[in-house]
């Protein structure tokens, strides 16, 4: 999505101007990520879970018993995407060219945020605990689509969050084969197992970084590289949490690139194969497919019998090849068993029991939850259909909100749930749709973390809410369409590319 006028030559951005404010800045992008790392292994996890020792800040204190550190812990966190937003604006507010070495600097601060998180134990949630117990049941030769990590009486086990011991997992099987995959290699050894599913993360977020610093225009480096590399909700979920749904993301721009370079067939066979992993490629199959649809170029008619042919073949194999390919698909609602209160369609539903009180609470989330399907896929469907007639810019930055309103209307909302589409976003985006992604980072980047205890959640709503709404407020143009035409946030996604 870009912004209502486009940039000429003489107004690209650059790299944050090293004056006072710009020194505060890069001083809090460098020094909190260490800060909130320290704070979070202090803090510790109030969940009943073993996790094994290790040198570097693992969150292995007694529950109930860190309220200060947790509170630190907000208070930095808050004060590391404040320092990264404001960085973000001023980037974006630049008005000479970017050099090379600022690229260079923005992404060598992002990746020093990195360190703390690389040696530490998982931040944000539990979830790679449950990764690795997955991979561990697919390596026992157990189905882990019928069997519950609560049968694992190890160190695997030890270390799943008793919210999720005793359910199937939603994940594709391609991503179960990964798993195991990594599970095998680290054998007995559950942190081994942990630290490997990591590593996959890390090498996915970095390849992430540099595919979007190449689809990026020159003048759009610096900041489509400070909206990844440096983004702390990335840095604490993705390098810390180990959460992959980060390869999600990472292949959407390589399918763009793809379809921009004419080369579908393999853009559809990638596009299927990440359906495999996770359900959101789905979005990116029939991306692929509606643009050699609507393509007015010679040959594009022959070009979508061999990309349907494709991924018919790729889904094929799939369903040959992996166990119990189907599987998931019963299990799609796991992560919608808990109230997420980060979620919009939690937001309708309580209001709905608010407002019909003959409903009562399961079914206005039953239709909560409906309504902000319906309105999230029918958006999504109308985004993707435009995107297909587009540049191939306005196609990446589409198709990125398009997986974005796919997160938000699901019925939960987890931090890592933005990586599906961030990535496009901040190649491609618009001054509104990059501005928006900030907005969404702060918000999430505190509400879906260390919010155990009432008055730990209470400092870290009232910070996300002022972080989220200042960053809206920050930005004149989201600013006025906002206030006055909210329904034109994703049309604007067509109206120049320069933004």
């Amino acid at each position: 999505m870009a912004g209502s006028t486009s940039r000429t030559p003489t107004a690209v951005r650059t790299a944050v101007p090293v004056d006072r404010t710009g020194l505060l800045v890069l001083t809090g992008c460098a020094v909190l990520p260490f800060v909130v790392a320290l704070a979070t292994a202090q803090a510790g996890v109030t969940q009943l879970i073993r996790l094994p020792d290790w040198w570097g800040g693992w969150p292995v204190r007694v529950p109930g018993e860190q309220l200060g550190w947790r509170v630190v812990a907000v208070l930095a966190t808050a004060g590391w995407l404040a320092s990264w937003a404001v960085l973000v604006r001023r980037l974006l507010r630049a008005r000479t060219a970017p050099s090379g070495r600022d690229v260079t600097v923005v992404g060598a601060l992002g990746a020093w945020g990195w360190v703390p998180f690389l040696v530490g134990g998982p931040t944000g949630s539990l979830d790679v605990g449950s990764y690795a117990a997955i991979g561990r049941l697919a390596a026992l030769g157990l189905d882990p689509y019928r069997t519950f990590p609560i049968v694992l009486g190890d160190s695997f086990g030890a270390a799943v969050d008793p919210m999720w011991r005793r359910t199937p997992t939603p994940y594709g099987p391609l991503q179960v084969g990964l798993f195991r995959w990594v599970a095998e290699l680290a054998g007995h050894d559950q942190q081994l197992a942990v630290l490997g599913i990591r590593a996959v993360a890390v090498l996915a977020l970095a390849a992430g970084v540099v595919l979007v610093a190449a689809a990026a225009a020159p003048g759009d480096r610096a900041v489509a590289v400070a909206l990844t590399a440096a983004n702390p909700l990335l840095v604490v979920h993705v390098v810390g949490g180990a959460h992959v749904d980060v390869l999600v993301g990472v292949g959407a721009v390589g399918v763009l690139l793809l379809v921009r370079r004419g080369v579908t067939t393999a853009a559809v066979v990638v596009a299927v194969l990440l359906t495999f992993l996770k359900l959101p490629g789905a979005l990116l199959v029939a991306f692929v497919l509606a643009s050699l649809l609507r393509s007015p170029a010679p040959g594009a008619r022959a070009a979508l019998a061999r990309a349907v042919g494709a991924a018919a073949v790729t889904t094929a194999a799939v369903l040959v090849l992996a166990p119990n390919p189907l599987g998931w698909v019963g299990a799609m609602g796991v992560p919608g068993t808990v109230r997420n209160g980060t979620a919009p369609s939690t937001w309708l539903s309580y209001l709905l029991s608010w407002a019909v009180r003959d409903l009562g609470l399961d079914g206005a989330l039953t239709v909560g939850r409906l309504v902000a399907a319906l309105v999230g896929a029918g958006l999504a469907a109308w985004l993707l259909w435009r995107a297909a007639a587009g540049t191939p810019r306005q196609a990446m930055a589409t198709v990125g909100l398009a997986l974005l309103v796919l997160a938000l209307s699901g019925p939960a909302l987890y931090p890592w749930y933005l990586t599906w589409g961030l990535f496009a976003v901040a190649a491609a985006g618009g001054l509104r749709a990059r501005w928006a992604v900030v907005a969404l980072s702060t918000y999430l980047g505190l509400a879906g973390s260390l919010t155990e205890g009432l008055t730990v959640q209470l400092v870290a709503g009232a910070c996300a809410l002022a972080l989220a709404g200042g960053a809206l407020w920050a930005s004149d143009d989201l600013r006025a369409l906002l206030l006055r035409r909210p329904w034109a946030l994703a049309r604007a996604g067509q109206t120049t590319v320069g933004g």
